[in-house]
């Protein structure tokens, strides 16, 4: 048998190249099932995330079989939306269209790998972790030259859980050099009772360190949050009610709210800097942001 991209070599398709043998399955599972056959990649994402949270759950627990178990899981996903993809009338796509465009990507970003010894032409084939990183950012700035400049805090999936977007959104916001004191106490440290977050502050707005009182957020009339980069051009919400989220008696949403309001204040002050924001220093941040 020849090889294919899943080839592992070792023999038959049974014996060898189980990877293939799933793709395949996966194809007959799709045309022949009936609810198979029903599903959209939007009707699958329910089942993508809680797989994706069952694998962290396999992760903590540290069992070897439960483990290879949720990343099978986890790979049925995967194959599930590419045989979705093959039958698109327009732009489809499969299976291997996917594994090229992971090795597209790694040949741009990483082309170290593809060498002989793995030395990115530096003289070694070691490369520590912050030099990876060097050359990996350096590779998706050369992507994106003559486009736009992306905001700090664009392209971010704001409808990650609360806790994994306070940490995304810190770490861009350090990144592009924001002062650590005009980060927020309450996008640091996340405190859950009983009745939710910032219980002090349910019967007002929610003071966010600033010494000023934010009531936008929240959820809109259809229940669905809107990201700061959607909605109105400054991110704030358009629904009715209590806005600010302490209401809820939910930690998620509460925390996620302090996270969009610093969001905000982030894009805001990015509005207002002298020069881009890969160029502006501590003054220029602290000079633009809000008061």
């Amino acid at each position: 048998m020849s090889e294919t991209l899943f080839s592992t070599g070792a023999g038959d398709r049974l014996g060898g190249d189980r990877l293939a043998e799933a793709v395949e399955v996966m194809a007959r599972i799709r045309r022949d099932g009936d609810w198979e056959s029903a599903q959209t990649h939007a009707s699958l994402l329910p089942y993508l995330l809680e797989e994706s949270w069952e694998l962290v759950d396999a992760v903590a627990d540290g069992d070897r079989d439960e483990l290879v178990s949720e990343l099978g899981d986890l790979l049925l996903q995967v194959l599930f939306h590419a045989a979705i993809g093959a039958e698109r009338a327009e732009g489809s796509f499969d299976i291997q269209d996917v594994a090229a465009a992971l090795l597209d990507k790694l040949r741009r970003r990483a082309p170290y790998w593809f060498t002989p010894d793995g030395s990115a032409g530096v003289g070694s084939a070691h490369l520590d972790a912050a030099e990876q990183d060097r050359l990996w950012q350096v590779a998706k700035a050369a992507e994106r030259a003559g486009r736009p400049p992306r905001g700090v805090v664009d392209g971010i999936p704001w409808d990650m859980p609360a806790l994994a977007l306070g940490q995304k959104v810190l770490a861009r916001a350090s990144s592009a050099g924001v002062p650590d004191e005009l980060v927020p106490a309450e996008m640091r440290v996340v405190r859950v009772d009983p009745v939710g977050l910032f219980r002090e502050h349910a019967a007002g707005g929610r003071d966010d360190g600033s010494g000023r009182e934010d009531c936008s957020g929240g959820e809109n009339d259809s229940g669905r949050e809107d990201s700061p980069g959607g909605g109105d051009a400054s991110g704030r919400e358009n629904g009715s009610g209590r806005e600010d989220g302490t209401g809820s008696g939910s930690a998620e949403v509460a925390y996620r709210q302090v996270v969009r309001s610093f969001a905000r204040d982030l894009r805001e002050a990015e509005s207002r800097l002298p020069v881009p924001a890969t160029d502006a220093t501590a003054a220029d941040w602290r000079a633009a942001w809000p008061s």
